[in-house]
């Protein structure tokens, strides 16, 4: 079981270095979870933008942080692995 983390909201970015590994773009996932397990794309993020990371997602022995909920453009939220993101 993964811990879900409140945090301190801070800035964070997608930039374009992370869109070319990720082939340009990275999903934006419903929940922080897999696929398998029920959760969906809402959106992809296919420009560089800048996020505020508003939860995180640590493994089960909180030294890893796995995914990040951000908020981001006009009221749009969801969850995108940890490795897409960059201090801002």
């Amino acid at each position: 079981m993964n811990i879900i983390e409140i945090v301190k909201p801070y800035r964070a970015s997608i930039n374009d270095e992370i869109l070319y590994k990720c082939n340009g773009s990275v999903r934006i996932w419903s929940e922080p979870k897999p696929s398998f397990d029920g959760a969906i794309v809402v959106d992809e993020i296919t420009t560089p933008i800048n996020v505020t990371v508003l939860e995180v997602q640590k493994n089960t022995d909180d030294s890893l942080i796995l995914r990040a909920k951000i908020h981001y453009g006009e009221g749009h939220e969801g969850w995108v692995p940890c490795l897409a993101l960059t201090d801002s």
